[in-house]
């Protein structure tokens, strides 16, 4: 075997020629079989008359330290190794990247070994250069005298170096894998700071110099100036954020409170912006509610409205928001505190929730009516007045008596609280409603600041309120108009429609002494072969033929003249079944020469059909002209299927195909007079047999999908013999 790798080897390196493989052979005890021009070429001690590897190629006594096969690592498995050596003299050493390859010939253990190497010393020495300045950037952190941490998305430390353990208290490994939070103030957090940290970042990319407060181990506040950088992977997503955080508690208070009202400011635009985004009353109620007590709105634990109902004259409860008791309130709080979202899809999240708890809220919205001609009662002169009225400690903070008791029951009663603050909601013309808003769970003070926000807040939802009523109103007349627009089309085509008969009328008038004097003469010279021939034959057949088709085409004419006035009838009782047949044979050439495969189901052998033959003959001949016209630019095989059946009450006949179908759109409009989708005819086809049917006393149903075909079902009254008087045939 050896002898034979060692032809394929040499074969392989004519082949090669030069280019840059190291490639040789050994055995298993470390000879040197074989090697390929390159590398004898290239490595500067070779000398082949030395039987081991490390010899002949290394210039070295010893097998090599750094050979795995040296090691007895994974020596019967194909493995890669680096090696470090130097080439050419007064150069740098080359890294040689080998794949070992064992070669078996029967036995557990390999026999020898082909070992294939390429020079990757550029890539190694990047590497390596990358690796050291990996070192570097990690020892300039961590011996930075600031704080430098790496966040991930969900605001948990990953890295915490040894600046940050001097100004926090907290060591690295009390920190890492927890969250940020641990570090904010409670305050802070309530007025959304985090919110606008990652706001910026979103739209920024990144946060300079941004100064607040921070809290140590030791739970003392200090003041910090934070520069933090949005982090992205080699796909532009981002992982997280770096924040370098220097001490800056010299700095004045003034300065944040400054801030604060930045802050404020721009949640306050933020949640203007969403009142506008829908003219939906309830929905409009909803943000408002939401975006009161939520964390990056208001802050406020529970609000409550109440709406003007002019038909009851009395303000009453509406629609609330706020958790029942302490528990529920931290549970959506953790929940909303846990990753990071806009205003918007807290909205949404709180809109999901609601109505899956905050049953609480929902009893007292139920309790709080109060009729508006008590002028003196707290909320209806917020409302009336348009005034803002703060209660604390159950007491009015304006120092006026009101009333504020509901059916017995004081107001911070059926609250539960005695401190809360009434807002009104009013347009230009009339009061709207009030909002109530109050901190039942976490019993904080309402500040004036809070107040004021909420009076402007108010403000902007009485106009979005007021807005979503004109827009609503302008949407009914707008509907109004439409409807107008479509009696009116309707109108006009129905003009246009009534235009179209007249036409017709008139022409037809116009064509028939033309068309009947043909007619005469061939029905003449039809009734001349019928006479003459003998019985029996083709000639006498086909003369019979033209002479009835002849009377159906004067009768056919006739009824367009006649389509604005009910045909005459000549009735009788009918076998419906040989009026199919004769149809069937009229148009057995059509059916034929389109391919189509025509089906006779004809099970209806007692039932007797009352009325015009003729007529009957006119509406089931356009019924299969119909059916024809559907495999029209279709390139499947097409079925008409006609079947008959009957009982004690009725005579069905159904005429079916599997062509193209009707679009359901204008199902509707088939048997209106001149209605046609097609570029020519008519449109009366479906109509006369629509008059001609109902004539007879019957109905006609269709059955129609897209793609799949119709079936038209005429269904007549069974008639055991022919009645007395034929009332039933009249227009």
């Amino acid at each position: 075997m050896k002898d034979r790798l060692i032809r394929i080897l040499r074969q392989l390196d004519s082949y090669m020629g030069r280019y840059p493989v190291y490639l040789y052979l050994i055995d298993a005890e470390y000879r040197l079989l074989w090697s390929n021009q390159f590398l004898e070429e290239k490595l500067p001690h070779f000398d082949g008359s030395r039987p081991f590897c490390y010899q002949a190629l290394w210039n070295r006594e010893h097998p090599c330290d750094d050979c795995l096969l040296v090691q007895d690592l994974e020596r019967q498995k194909v493995i890669k190794n680096v090696l470090q050596r130097s080439l050419q003299p007064e150069q740098d050493d080359r890294y040689l990247e080998f794949l070992t390859l064992p070669i078996f010939e029967g036995q557990d253990q390999p026999r020898g070994y082909l070992r294939i190497g390429v020079d990757i010393t550029q890539s190694e020495k990047e590497r390596l250069a990358l690796q050291t300045q990996e070192r570097l950037f990690a020892s300039i952190i961590d011996s930075s005298a600031d704080a430098i941490i790496f966040l991930d998305n969900n605001d948990r430390v990953l890295e915490w170096n040894r600046g940050a353990e001097d100004l926090f208290g907290y060591s690295a490994e009390e920190m890492i894998g927890q969250s940020i939070l641990k570090i904010i103030p409670q305050e802070l957090m309530e007025i959304g700071e985090l919110y606008y940290i990652r706001k910026e970042l979103q739209t920024r990319g990144y946060l300079k110099k941004y100064e607040t407060q921070r809290l140590k181990k030791d739970g003392e506040l200090i003041y910090v100036d934070i520069t933090s950088t949005r982090i992205l992977d080699s796909e532009g997503h981002p992982i997280g954020r770096s924040e370098i955080i220097k001490d800056i508690t010299s700095r004045k208070e003034l300065e944040f409170e400054l801030r604060r009202t930045v802050l404020e400011l721009s949640k306050l635009n933020e949640l203007n912006e969403l009142l506008y985004r829908t003219y939906e009353p309830r929905e409009i109620f909803e943000n408002i509610l939401i975006a009161i007590t939520s964390g990056e709105g208001l802050r406020f634990n529970r609000a409550i409205i109440l709406l003007r109902d002019k038909k009851t004259n009395m303000l009453k409860g509406y629609l609330g928001v706020g958790p029942s008791d302490e528990e529920e309130a931290q549970a959506i709080w953790a929940e909303l505190q846990d990753h990071y979202r806009s205003l918007q899809e807290v909205v949404s999240i709180y809109r999901e929730k609601m109505g899956q708890r905050e049953y609480q809220v929902h009893r007292i919205v139920q309790q709080l009516q109060v009729p508006i001609e008590k002028k003196k009662h707290l909320l209806v002169r917020a409302l009336e007045s348009r005034q803002v009225y703060q209660v604390q400690e159950g007491e009015v903070i304006s120092g006026h008596l009101y009333d504020i008791h509901i059916n017995g029951r004081s107001l911070m009663d059926i609250l539960g609280t005695d401190s809360f603050v009434v807002v009104p909601l009013f347009s230009k013309q009339e009061g709207l409603g009030v909002i109530i808003a109050d901190n039942c769970i976490t019993n904080r003070d309402i500040a004036s600041e809070d107040i004021e926000s909420l009076k402007v807040f108010a403000h902007q939802a009485s106009l979005a309120i007021e807005n979503a009523r004109l827009y609503q109103s302008l949407q009914d007349r707008i509907r109004e108009l439409q409807d107008a627009y479509q009696r009116l089309e309707e109108n006009q085509q129905k003009l246009l429609r009534a235009e179209r008969l007249a036409a017709l009328g008139e022409m037809a008038a116009k064509v028939a002494h033309e068309i009947r004097n043909p007619l005469v003469s061939i029905g003449g010279f039809a009734n001349l072969i019928t006479r003459r021939a003998p019985e029996n034959t083709d000639i006498r057949k086909f003369a019979v033929i033209i002479k009835e088709q002849v009377l159906n085409l004067e009768n056919i004419l006739n009824n367009i003249l006649n389509i604005s006035r009910p045909p005459r009838s000549d009735k009788k009782l009918i076998d419906v079944n040989r009026i199919i047949h004769q149809v069937a044979s009229v148009m057995g050439g059509a059916i034929e020469h389109r391919g189509i495969r025509l089906a006779l189901n004809l099970n209806c052998f007692s039932g007797k059909v009352y009325g015009d033959e003729k007529l009957l003959y006119h509406a089931l001949l356009n019924l299969f002209k119909n059916a024809i016209e559907a495999f029209e630019d279709l390139d499947r095989p097409g079925n008409i299927t006609v079947q008959t059946h009957c009982d004690n009450n009725n005579v069905m006949i159904e005429v079916c195909d599997n062509g193209r179908g009707i679009d359901p759109a204008i199902l509707e409009k088939i048997f209106q007079p001149f209605f046609t989708t097609k570029s020519s005819g008519t449109g009366l086809g479906l109509s006369i047999v629509k008059q001609i049917v109902e004539s007879h006393g019957g109905e006609v149903v269709v059955d129609s999908r897209p793609g799949e075909g119709s079936c038209f079902r005429l269904v007549f009254p069974n008639r055991r013999q022919a009645p007395e008087e034929s009332s039933e045939m009249g227009n």
